[in-house]
């Protein structure tokens, strides 16, 4: 199990590990500080007390010694009181402390010996101070009454201890859950991920010989599920299309290699010995007609690649009647050969979003194909009907039909019905591929139907532009 900064692993693991110290360090310092109020809360009400009955005693005790205040005035105080032992020993750990309100120092206990409590206008009522080599807690009293400020002060080693202790055993505690978090969520992390690194090692090994490999994973999780239910679609339709691209490959290739075999042969003929004029006419009228149809079939398939790479930022505002009497035009003389009556019936004109070449291709293909199976003498009807959204176009022949069950397969590329029915026409079978593409790009709708020597109906069907 490898652990890479960048990896998805160990961004869950530093999320999942941050998220639980934030939490617990919060945690940690409230109850640290909680534990500190609850530690010195008694200890400052202590203090208080001490500080009123040091104030007191000052107000009403005999002559043993006396000081002046700021204001003159003369102060006595008796050290002999009961009330004041606890700061006559050097021992001791309550202290105090008489100041002018100004700061300066009047008088101290003897149990500071030659220390002194700090003192500064900016000190807040209650403070823990450090006093040579031990830690005090000390109340600010001020008595502006005989205008003297009175300290007092509490040796708080033990509770500083006992806090201290506490401290290293919360962050020690948290420092053992942060690291059991994560190794508990590397653990984790790997177990979630797993399937993703099987996906991932299952995925390697499909190359373009197996695209019709699924990716199964057992006990698979439901949010993998669906990226596994994706990726087996794409490959399907990866696998079709590559199917297709061989087929076509293999298609163009065997309809070039008629061609190329006649054009061969009749170059190999024409050198094998002398020919005559007449022969060699013949020779090179054969040729010039296979690499028509050559120059065709390269066309049809420039086309399947140009309607690959069709930009729809292109399209323009087409009339529908313009595209189709375009169409009619290039194919009038196959339709007068055939001796084929073209009706042609418009409600009235209708605009559709599109590329004006590729809709001209797109019913030359159609109205071809409905003269080339056509009988002759037949007839072809062109209709149009305009909608409020939609504009639909019905081509119908009277020709010789296709069967029902071919229907579903003449839009295949070099796809051609039957031997009978291409027999006396020339085609590769990708005029209907290329329809099928262009009513795609335009995105239309396309139905055929026919029945066997009842002719053939196409409908069509486009959204209206909106001039």
């Amino acid at each position: 199990m490898d652990f890479k900064l960048n990896s998805i692993k160990s961004k869950i693991i530093v999320l999942y590990v941050g998220i639980i110290g934030v939490i617990l360090g919060i945690l940690a310092i409230f109850f640290i500080f909680y534990l500190k109020s609850i530690v010195y809360k008694p200890i400052d009400a202590n203090l208080k007390r001490k500080a009123i009955q040091l104030d007191k005693l000052i107000r009403s005790t005999t002559i043993r010694f006396s000081f002046s205040n700021a204001l003159g005035k003369r102060f006595e105080i008796d050290l002999s009181k009961a009330q004041l032992w606890i700061y006559s020993s050097v021992y001791s750990k309550y202290y105090f402390e008489l100041r002018t309100l100004d700061g300066k120092l009047i008088e101290k206990s003897a149990s500071l010996g030659d220390l002194v409590l700090p003192y500064s206008k900016e000190m807040d009522e209650f403070e823990t101070l450090r006093v040579g080599n031990q830690f005090v807690r000390m109340i600010n009293f001020k008595d502006r009454d005989n205008q003297m400020i009175i300290q007092v002060a509490y040796n708080v080693k033990n509770e500083r201890d006992m806090l201290l202790r506490f401290e290293i055993i919360v962050f020690s505690t948290l420092l053992f859950i942060l690291v059991i978090s994560g190794v508990s969520g590397f653990y984790v992390s790997h177990r979630a991920l797993s399937p993703l690194e099987e996906l991932s090692e299952k995925i390697k090994e499909i190359t373009e010989h197996n695209l019709d490999r699924k990716v199964q994973i057992k006990n698979v999780p439901k949010e993998l599920k669906c990226v596994i239910d994706a990726f087996n679609s794409l490959l399907e339709r990866l696998n079709r299309a590559f199917m297709r691209e061989k087929q076509f490959i293999s298609d163009v290739s065997h309809e070039l290699k008629t061609p190329i075999s006649v054009i061969q042969m009749q170059c190999d003929l024409a050198l094998r010995k002398e020919r005559s004029g007449e022969d060699y006419k013949k020779a090179l009228e054969l040729i010039r007609k296979t690499i028509s149809k050559m120059t065709q079939l390269i066309d049809k398939m420039l086309m399947l690649s140009r309607l690959e790479a069709l930009d729809h930022k292109a399209f323009q505002d087409v009339s529908v009647r313009g595209v189709i009497l375009s169409a009619l035009t290039l194919l009038k003389h196959k339709a007068e050969e055939k001796s084929i009556d073209i009706d042609l019936r418009f409600e009235k004109d209708c605009f559709v979003k599109g590329d004006k070449d590729l809709l001209e291709e797109l019913f030359v293909n159609i109205i071809d194909n409905a003269i080339k199976y056509n009988r002759e003498n037949g007839r072809v009807l062109i209709e149009a009907k305009d909608s409020s959204e939609k504009c639909e176009i019905i081509i119908k022949d009277s020709g010789i039909g296709i069967d029902e069950s071919e229907l579903d397969r003449v839009f295949e590329e070099f796809y051609r019905v039957d031997k009978s029915r291409s027999k006396s026409t020339e085609g590769y079978g990708l005029g209907l591929s290329i329809v099928r593409k262009i009513v795609e790009l335009h995105n239309g709708e396309i139905v055929l139907k026919s029945q066997r020597e009842k002719g053939t109906t196409v409908i069509l069907k486009f959204k209206k532009s909106t001039l």
